[in-house]
């Protein structure tokens, strides 16, 4: 009996077993193949691509949408070449790709543009709803062509702004902006439907600058508190003073706080109407920061620039954006940078300044300095100055009107038809009539480029220069100059140039322009070498110094910026350029 009962307990095991098995191919015989999305949703490539091409011929529903579609036309010539086939909806599988699309045109406010100029909310809203499970399907497949016809339009005009910039500033600033613009031929404006990964594509073309991205930064601050109330403070020609007692000073305290320039923790007074050594810190601090003297001192150029709301900073903001989207020095390892309305000189490597030096730049009217690029070769010693004819009639014909020897005073020589002709009887009048005369200033001490030029190739003939004219240095504004740039320590600029690039050292250079050198050793070593080292290059007293390696030199036109310290820092709209961009761009703004 025990052996009957373990026959049926191995059968009963070999019958659970059986069954067990076949469980799961009886279950897989009755289950239906799952639905893939396109086939639930009822995407049919056929009638898409139909919907596509009437999307593409009959305009109305653009109309409808009261939306702008600029690339049209190259959106028919693409579209039928490809025979209207999508470059992106080619199936719903493709929807996390192009909602990822959709963020990153949501995105441009980052960029201080304006989601909607690339039809962002028609196109968030069209794609969207075409997946709503109650659409028939023509209805869904004639959204997905639209939006497929949207998204495309987008991509193009996105990815031109972000590689080159909403506008074209060789055309806006005709006259003055001769620096290279990125792709200014607009070679790769197709780029966006050739791409087998578009996501990798839109992230490789975001501007990459550190300046940029800091500025980005700052943007999304001013952003937080462009709504807070900004009062306007009077302006009067009254100065505060440290000690001094004004009823200002509580408006001062809170929107430097507001700033972020001072530590309420740190900051304690019994009277809050006292101008107090800890305010006048971070005063100094602003002051620095804004381009002005900083002394701690609170005239009315310090009220005026306390008087910028944050809805200003953001709109200056994204002018200088725009102008960094122009102008992309990421790639350039070192180079010198003349920023016009911060007046400063700066050498700049791996994307970080090591130092500046103060400049001087154009007059606001007829002297403009143009923003443009050049590279830096050599600069010259001693050099002569020949003077513009310009020049000549604006200054050097009222300096002979009041003063008959004022050529001889400055060590001019004169040439009428290329011979030269005595100093002796020559008249303003003489000068102001005729464009046949050539006037060269002799090297000397009151030389208008000073003991150094820095040499730069440019089709304007403007170089960097020493000046024997100080003065300005010590001004805020510092547009001076007829075009050129001055700067105050020319042999700081030099010795950095001449580092591992020349033959040429700090001492030879001092003792070559008269400057006085302590070391026996090197007055003897530049006595021995002297002659070699100007052979060929020099003429009378003025010798070039050739460098061996060339360094990229930009002159161009920044109002914001954020420094080292992480300061946010704002110039004057010294040549009004500003107001030419925000009337150009302000249309593509974000709001």
């Amino acid at each position: 009996m025990l052996r009957n009962i373990v026959k049926l307990n191995i059968q009963f095991g070999i019958f659970i077993i059986l069954i067990l098995f076949t469980l799961p191919f009886l279950s897989c015989e009755n289950k239906a193949p799952e639905q893939s999305i396109d086939e639930k949703l009822g995407f049919d490539p056929k009638m898409f691509e139909q919907y596509l091409k009437d999307a593409l011929t009959f305009n109305s529903w653009i109309k409808e949408e009261n939306i702008s579609i600029e690339s049209l036309d190259t959106l028919k010539s693409i579209y039928a070449a490809k025979h209207f086939q999508a470059f992106l909806i080619n199936t719903l599988e493709s929807k996390p790709t192009i909602d990822s699309i959709i963020e990153i045109l949501g995105e441009a406010e980052l960029h201080g543009l304006n989601p909607e100029r690339y039809n962002f909310s028609v196109i968030k809203n069209l794609f969207e709803s075409s997946f709503n499970d109650k659409l028939k399907p023509e209805q869904r497949n004639k959204q997905l062509a639209q939006s497929e016809v949207l998204l495309i339009d987008a991509l193009l005009k996105y990815s031109s702004d972000m590689r080159h910039g909403v506008l074209n500033p060789r055309i806006l600033y005709e006259k003055t902006h001769f620096l290279p613009v990125n792709d200014s031929l607009n070679t790769k404006y197709l780029d966006p439907v050739n791409q087998t990964n578009i996501l990798a594509y839109l992230k490789n073309i975001q501007p990459k600058s550190i300046i940029y991205k800091n500025l980005q930064h700052a943007l999304l601050k001013f952003k937080q508190i462009e709504s807070i109330e900004w009062k306007q403070i009077p302006l009067t020609d009254k100065k505060i003073e440290i000690g001094q007692s004004s009823e200002n000073i509580p408006d001062i305290f809170k929107k430097l706080v507001v700033l972020g320039l001072l530590d309420t923790a740190m900051y304690k007074t019994d009277d809050p109407l006292v101008y107090d050594s800890v305010l006048s810190n971070s005063v100094k601090v602003f002051q620095r920061i804004n381009g002005l003297i900083s002394d701690g001192v609170i005239g009315k150029g310090t009220l005026e620039r306390f008087n910028i709301t944050p809805k200003q900073y953001v709109e200056k903001i994204k002018l200088n954006l725009e102008r960094l989207r122009w102008s992309d020095y990421s790639d350039t390892a070192r180079y010198i940078l003349v920023n016009i309305p911060d007046f400063n000189v700066t050498i700049v490597e791996k994307q970080k300044p090591l130092f500046e030096i103060k400049a001087c730049t154009g007059r606001k009217n007829n002297w403009q300095t143009v923003t443009l690029y050049g590279q830096l070769s050599y600069f010259v010693l001693n050099p002569t100055w020949s003077v513009p004819k310009s020049i000549i009639k604006e200054e050097i014909v009222n300096g002979l009107r009041s003063d008959s020897s004022y050529l001889k005073k400055r060590n001019f020589r004169v040439y009428k038809a290329g011979e030269r002709i005595s100093l002796d009887g020559l008249t303003a009048k003489d000068l102001a009539s005729s464009n046949s005369y050539t006037l060269i200033q002799d090297p000397g001490a009151g030389n208008a480029l000073g003991k150094i030029k820095f040499m730069f190739t440019n089709p304007f003939g403007i170089y960097l220069h020493d000046t024997p004219t100080r003065a300005p240095f010590g001004y805020v504004n510092r547009a001076v100059s007829h075009g050129c740039v001055r700067i105050e320590k020319p042999m700081k600029l030099a010795e950095y140039l001449l580092s591992n690039n020349s033959n040429w050292n700090l001492d030879f250079l001092k003792i070559e322009i008269g400057q006085k050198v302590d070391d026996p050793a090197a007055k003897n070593e530049f006595a021995r070498v002297r002659d070699s080292l100007r052979k060929g290059n020099s003429y009378g007293v003025t010798t070039e110094v050739k460098l061996t390696k060339k360094i990229p030199l930009f002159i161009n036109y920044y109002t914001t910026w954020v420094d080292e310290d992480g300061l946010f820092n704002y110039r004057d709209d010294v040549y009004s350029r500003d107001a030419i961009l925000l009337e150009n761009l302000k249309p593509a703004m974000s709001k």
